[in-house]
Parts: C-alpha cells; sequence; structure tokens
C-alpha cells in the first residue's frame, strides 16, 4: 500500500519540482494530517471518521498540487532536458576523456621506445579501462538517477543515453601495437580510438564496426535497465505489489 499523499509528490516531480522541495512539502502535509486526524479523534470520532474527516479538510490532491505548483520552481532538467540529459553529458564526458588523453600522451610521449613502457603498463591498462569500461557507465546510470528521480520521460533521456554510448564507445585512451610485418617488431601508438588492424594495416571499416557494436551493447544494457527500473520504483502498480 502506498504512504498517504504519494501520489501529490509523483505529481509534483512529473510536473518538473525539484525532488527535495516535493518531498519537504509532503513531509510537512503528512505531519498536518496526522494533526487534524488526532485533533478529530480527541473530538470524539472514531478512527476511521477521524481520518476522512482529516483528509477532507486538508483538501484533494489536485488542490494540494496546484498550491505547491503555484509556488515552487522547476529544475533545471524539467525546464531544459535537452541540455541536461542530452548536451551536459556528452560534453563533460568527452572533455573527462580528453584530459585523460593529453595526459597520458604527455606522459609516453617524451620516453623512448622499448622497455621503459612495461614500467608504466599497469597506468595505461587502467586509463584504458576507465575510459573504456567505466565512465560510460557511469555517466549513463546518472542520466538514468536523474531521470528516474525527477519522473522524466523525455525523449531526451534515450538521446542522453544513445550520445553517451557513442562518445565512450569511439574515444578513449588506447594503446595500439601494430602487428609485425617482414619480420620487423610492430609499432606502439597511442591513440584516442581503439584501432583494430587486418593484414598488417589500419581498417577502418573494422574499427569503426566494433565501435559501433560496443555502442549498441551499452545503449541497450542502458534502456533495459531503464525501463526496468521505471517500471519497479515509478509504476503504482509495482509499487503496489
Amino acid at each position: 500500500m502506498s504512504l498517504p499523499l504519494e501520489s501529490v509528490r509523483d505529481q509534483l516531480l512529473r510536473a518538473g519540482v525539484a525532488p527535495r522541495f516535493a518531498g519537504r512539502y509532503v513531509i510537512e502535509l503528512r505531519e498536518h494530517l496526522a494533526d487534524l486526524t488526532e485533533r478529530d479523534h480527541k473530538a470524539g470520532l472514531d478512527a476511521t471518521a477521524a481520518r476522512e474527516r482529516a483528509r477532507e479538510l486538508l483538501g484533494t490532491d489536485a488542490q494540494l498540487t496546484q498550491a505547491m505548483l503555484d509556488t515552487a520552481p522547476r529544475t533545471l532538467a524539467a525546464r531544459a532536458p535537452w541540455a541536461v540529459l542530452g548536451v551536459l553529458p556528452a560534453v563533460v564526458l568527452v572533455a573527462v576523456i580528453w584530459a585523460i588523453d593529453d595526459s597520458m600522451i604527455r606522459l609516453f610521449e617524451p620516453l623512448q621506445p622499448g622497455g621503459v613502457l612495461n614500467t608504466y603498463v599497469g597506468t595505461i591498462a587502467a586509463a584504458s579501462f576507465v575510459t573504456s569500461y567505466v565512465l560510460g557507465p557511469a555517466f549513463a546510470s546518472a542520466c538514468i538517477f536523474i531521470a528516474l528521480r525527477q519522473r522524466l520521460s523525455s525523449q531526451w533521456v534515450w538521446i542522453g543515453l544513445g550520445v553517451i554510448a557513442l562518445a565512450s564507445s569511439f574515444f578513449g585512451f588506447h594503446m595500439n601495437v601494430r602487428p609485425p610485418l617482414g619480420g620487423h617488431p610492430g609499432d606502439t601508438t597511442f591513440s584516442a580510438m581503439p584501432i583494430v588492424y587486418v593484414a598488417g594495416h589500419v581498417s577502418t571499416a573494422a574499427t569503426l564496426s566494433r565501435a559501433v557494436m560496443r555502442a549498441t551493447v551499452l545503449f541497450s544494457i542502458a534502456a533495459i535497465a531503464l525501463r526496468w527500473l521505471r517500471n519497479r520504483f515509478t509504476d503504482p502498480r509495482a509499487a503496489a505489489g
């Protein structure tokens, strides 16, 4: 069974009221409802009649919701979902990846090829893992959290997840080792995109196909998680169960 006035909170969130304001308002309403119920109960009404009388005096859900909407500010995510869920995550994600790439290139560029890089193999692996498998899911999780917390159903949620999946799949910090040709050792290079070699040469098609595949997998996982969590925590029927 849902808590009293929970529908008021849900309507406020869907209208774009900040979760902290909506939550505080509903808590105050519940406290006021409890005071009215206790007063009427002491006045001689039984418990059921006292609750019904108190609820009638407090007002309908629509009236209580509108009273808050008349004064409460809307969140930026509700007013400009294109910025919060579409543009901002992509810009910040690419900026973080660029900062990691730039730092790693500045660290390794002056070093001579050979055994020196073996000293930094752990650093290289960590930077590659973070940019390839941590940042994308982390930013996608943040978008999902914002969308669920503020009951956003905008198409920008999906666009944002798609942009994050593409950015994190196409960009990162990668060490590429060219397959040896003619018995000569392969070259070691660093790039912002994992390069796929075919017959010892860079394959643009294979490189792009790999990135698209990774983006598809990340987007699919994020989409499934968003739908499941939305049904689980924001659907009244699921909450009642």
